[in-house]
């Protein structure tokens, strides 16, 4: 007997259970072989794989088809060899495509596929056209089962017993019925009941089970067995699938990729190749194109630097990963930091015994990563798709959802799910134990329904909830990708494998990210800014590393808003460090990760002179430049080579095996390899366990090397700008509405750097802000409620001629009243009016639209019957109020700077460092913060504040935050007392108490 209907979670919201519980049960019920039979889709694939094999079950690889048969009846498509598979992938294509998916089944399409149905016509329509079919009969015998049985041995078609499941036990109906109110986007008491309709659902029951009920038709349990001997096919076999790369002149990939690289060379280093440049590129290129490659390396600089336009340019990128330590890809212009100079080891990236696909990552400005995407699918057509994420109930999700198909109000809910950590997702434990716990819950309510509530949702966590995209990975395939994975479209348009990245990896399918970065856009448009300021520069000759002024303010951790090192933890590293050199910032760019907290310390300590041993003397050279730590990815690789024996291949597996969702049962063996090839080198216990802890500081993200180095080039190109031209700076990350804090964070930075910020003005205001000299104008996008459209015409009108009045204003740019409104408060429209008194542009507004006519073509707004009144100017609280209500921020002050704000005893922020030990008083805007647990398990947070002279990190150890944490929303003022400490010059504020300030 053989389960030939299963459905697991990745039947979405149609099922309960992960496939590695199915295979787990199905292993424990005696079943040799399963069918994993999710409908229209083969998301669950590669779990179920490793499921099967893990649990020693034959797979069966299958899918319920739902779309294109033009009848209600179901279908389950069977996979019996690779042709099946190909098949199976572009039948549920076909599916998942809205398009020409009503034309009837099409009987080529299911050549190597073996079709269950219960639907007496379509089984007369498959057989009829040489398919080959059975009669699916279901779970039990039935009258309808009889019926397509005599059918069945009309035909001389097999008629089948299908054990059938949605569930992962019994007592899941409830959560079935939780999922499937979900999906229909109703209330549990408006499901139906009882009956079909009611969407019961089965688990997958015993085989002495399935033998009792159909003893009355036992060649029903023969045929099942007979259908299952007959699938051959238990996954894709593709190996490494490679782009495909055509030349015109019939070259080879490998041939055009030397020219290519060596033409690059000569670009980054002169007509004089040195000897180092040629040998490493001799080898990159041998190992390249006996790997076959090559036609990789050539699509990746097609996609970066178009054909024709040379190394020099194309798009602003930032490759990075692992494909950074090529040289190759440096020549072609996909990557922009040198390998030999700052020392990147190639074979990190590619060598000979790599058996998984690597994959090169680029960043492109944010706001052209849609182009890019454009037109790599215009260029391949059906042979490039995304890679997408199953996104998967979370805590806030899940509690959400369940929340409101139990019927709850919408308010009521967001009271509990806005006040979730981020970070919070362990199911493990009680979840409504946990919550409880939650110092930001500590007033919730949860009586009445919230305990079922938090119940059901505790056991939604985990499961997928829909696909969304991969933030840049693309495939590009020889033929149809469709021929290797089930493609549908994303809800952007465009194309999508039913895969994650793991599932494509796997499957040989190599990956390009093509992702957006929004400080490649700040960097792009402050160059442009200070060409237009007459003040051009020569990236040829860029050198920002070496730069003094630059090291020197990255020492200083002044780097808000520059890329990758404007976070609190990153500007205090800095600070501690207080180098500003690019090879520390490197090293800082890698080790500051969520699990090394006790390295950071004591990378600062060495770095500062603190003496220091290498662990064994195997590692001395190892890990020389980095003081003895395991800073990046390939440090964990090397020291498990050196000081364990690994192979480069084990090595490199361990090192994958950290960043995976499935290591906690992979790593046990590899800790007993590593701990006994230790042993054998005569590396004592201590020593071992302590570089094993450090290996496991690793877990989760990580950098290496490569990327860190091209992040850290980015970084400081950003910093140049900050240093050298602060208003351009500024003004580009204010346009790009992106990085770690808000607007309202960066004009508080702009000010204290001496910049002026000029409101926006419809006289002169550009959509994007704009920098010069000392001076930023504030860009229309700025406005709170202004449509990009509005904008767009309000500037072609201006282009045309200058506003005369607000009703000239009005008759062209035709605003609507809110977005009126919020120029009037932001200040936009003081020039239109003599006074620049807003109360008496808003009086006007009102009036002329009150009298606004009907006729068209220039007389939308009438004359004022009356001239109008002379009005008192608001009072500075009620204008500034409004201007913040309109902007998110105030253009000439800093809200703390008001006297609503000003107590007596309370020191600015620029004066902390000279209060050191000291417990004080202080003002502070809460900007950000970040959750932390500590190793009890207990809650803490660091926020960031500010005041009009500087910010300040803090501290809120576990005790002060469960007192506080209810307290803490961001965007408004506080007074905090707490102690002033210094570490290494970087000074923080342990805070003992905090309370709103009231204004």
């Amino acid at each position: 007997m053989i389960p030939l209907r299963v459905r697991s979670h990745y039947s979405l919201l149609a099922g309960t259970a992960s496939p590695a519980a199915l295979c787990r049960q199905a292993r424990q019920y005696g079943y040799r072989r399963l069918a994993l039979t999710d409908r229209d889709n083969l998301y669950g694939l590669w779990p179920f794989l490793s499921a099967c094999r893990q649990e020693g079950v034959m797979p069966i690889v299958a899918a319920e088809l739902s779309c294109g048969l033009q009848r209600p009846g179901r279908v389950v498509a069977l996979a019996c060899n690779d042709d099946g598979y190909a098949n199976l992938c572009r039948l549920i294509t076909r599916a998942k495509n809205p398009a020409g998916a009503d034309d009837g089944p099409d009987p080529e399409c299911f050549s190597g596929l073996l079709v269950l149905t219960d639907d007496d016509g379509l089984l007369e329509f498959f057989h009829g056209a040489g398919v080959r079919v059975a009669a699916d009969l279901g779970n039990r015998p039935t009258a309808a089962g009889s019926r397509l049985r005599a059918l069945a041995r009309r035909l001389g078609v097999p008629a089948a017993a299908t054990p059938d499941a949605s569930l992962g036990e019994a007592g899941e109906q409830d959560l079935f019925r939780v999922l499937q109110a979900i999906g229909a986007g109703v209330m549990l008491n408006q499901l139906p009941q009882r009956g079909a309709k009611a969407g019961g659902a089965a688990p997958l029951e015993r085989v002495e089970e399935y033998q009792r009920r159909f003893a009355v038709w036992p060649e029903a349990l023969r045929a099942t067995e007979e259908i299952a001997e007959q699938c051959h096919f238990t996954g894709p076999r593709f190996g490494i699938v490679m782009p495909p790369w055509n030349d015109v002149d019939g070259r080879s990939a490998a041939i055009v990729l030397r020219e290519q690289a060596y033409h690059g060379a000569v670009f980054r280093y002169g007509e004089d190749l040195s000897e180092t440049v040629v040998e490493r590129l001799e080898h990159e290129l041998h190992v390249i194109c006996q790997m076959d490659f090559a036609s990789y390396f050539l699509v990746v600089r097609d996609i970066v630097r178009p054909p024709g336009t040379g190394a020099e340019a194309g798009h602003r990128i930032c490759g990075r990963g692992s494909g950074a330590a090529s040289l190759v890809a440096y020549c072609l212009g996909i990557t922009n930091v040198c390998p030999i100079r700052h020392n990147l080891y190639f074979e990190r990236f590619l060598n000979q015994g790599r058996r998984d696909p690597p994959d090169i990552d680029v960043d492109f400005a944010w706001d052209e990563r849609d182009a890019v995407l454009a037109r790599v699918f215009d260029t391949f057509g059906a042979r490039a798709a995304m890679v997408c994420n199953h996104v998967c109930f979370q805590p806030r999700m899940a509690i959400r959802e369940t929340a409101r198909v139990m019927g709850l109000a919408n308010d009521e809910i967001s009271r509990l799910t806005k006040r979730l950590p981020w970070f919070y997702h362990s199911h493990q434990d009680d979840l409504q134990e946990q919550l409880a716990e939650l110092p930001s819950l500590r007033d919730q309510d949860f009586s009445g329904p919230w305990a079922e509530i938090i119940s059901l949702a505790n056991r939604l966590i985990g499961m997928p909830r829909y696909l969304s995209v991969h933030p840049g990975g693309v495939v590009i395939t020889p033929a149809p990708v469709s021929r290797y994975v089930p493609v549908e479209r994303a809800a952007k348009g465009v194309p999508l494998i039913q895969w994650e990245k793991d599932g494509a990896e796997r499957a040989g399918l190599v990956k390009i990210d093509l992702l957006g970065n929004r400080s490649l856009g700040v960097i792009r448009d402050a160059l442009a800014n200070l060409a237009a300021n007459g003040i051009p520069l020569d990236e040829r000759s860029w050198q920002p590393e070496d730069d003094r002024a630059t090291r020197a303010a990255v020492g200083r951790g002044e780097t808000l808003g520059c890329f990758y090192i404007e976070s609190p933890a990153m500007r205090l590293l800095q600070r501690k460090a207080g180098s500003g050199d690019f090879e520390q910032l490197v090293i800082q760019s890698s080790i500051i990760r969520p699990a090394a907290n006790e390295f950071v310390r004591e990378y600062v300590r060495r770095l500062h002179g603190g003496g220091w041993q290498p662990l064994h003397p195997a590692l001395e050279e190892v890990l020389e430049e980095t003081y003895g730590l395991m800073v990046y990815q390939e440090d964990v690789s090397r020291v498990a080579v050196a000081l364990a024996g690994f192979s480069h291949a084990e090595a490199d597996a361990l090192r994958k095996v950290l960043s995976k969702k499935d290591r906690a049962t992979r790593l046990a063996d590899y800790r007993q390899a590593f701990l006994q090839g230790c042993r054998q080198r005569g590396v004592g216990q201590q020593d071992s366990e302590r570089m094993w802890a450090m290996m496991m500081s690793f877990d989760g993200y990580s950098f290496c090397k490569p990327h860190s180095a091209s992040y850290a080039r980015v970084s400081f190109q950003a910093a140049y700008l900050k240093t050298h031209a602060p208003a351009e700076f500024m003004a580009a990350v204010l346009s790009n509405q992106g990085g770690y804090y808000s607007t309202f964070a960066y004009v508080s930075e702009a000010k204290r750097m001496g910049l002026v910020i000029e409101r926006p003005d419809v006289a002169v205001s550009e959509y994007r802000w704009y920098g010069r000299g000392k001076r930023i104008r504030v860009g229309l996008q700025a406005v709170r409620s202004l449509s990009q459209e509005t904008a767009e015409r309000l500037l072609a009108a201006r282009r045309r001629a200058s506003f005369h009045d607000l009703r000239d204003f009005l008759q062209r740019a035709r605003p609507a009243e809110d977005e009126l409104r919020s120029l009037i408060d932001a200040g936009a429209l003081d020039g239109l009016d003599p006074a620049g008194n807003r109360s008496s542009l808003h009086w006007q507004a009102a009036a002329l639209v009150r009298q606004r006519v009907g006729a068209p073509h220039g007389s939308l707004y009438a004359a004022p019957s009356a001239a109008f009144p002379a009005l008192p100017r608001p009072d500075q609280l009620q204008w500034l109020r409004r201007e913040y209500h309109a902007l998110g921020f105030l253009c000439c002050h800093h809200p703390l700077s008001l006297r609503k704000y000003r107590e007596p005893g309370l020191v600015k922020i620029n004066s902390l460092a000279s209060r050191v030990g000291q417990i004080v008083q202080l003002a502070g805007w809460l900007l950000t913060g970040k959750l932390v647990s500590t190793k009890r398990g207990e809650t803490m947070e660091f926020l960031t504040f500010e005041d009009e002279t500087g910010m300040v990190e803090t501290t809120f150890f576990p005790q002060t935050y469960r007192r506080y944490a209810h307290l803490l929303t961001g965007n408004r003022p506080y007074r905090l007392s707490g102690l002033v400490e210094s570490d290494y010059g970087a000074v923080t504020v342990t805070v003992d108490r905090i309370v709103p300030l009231i204004g």
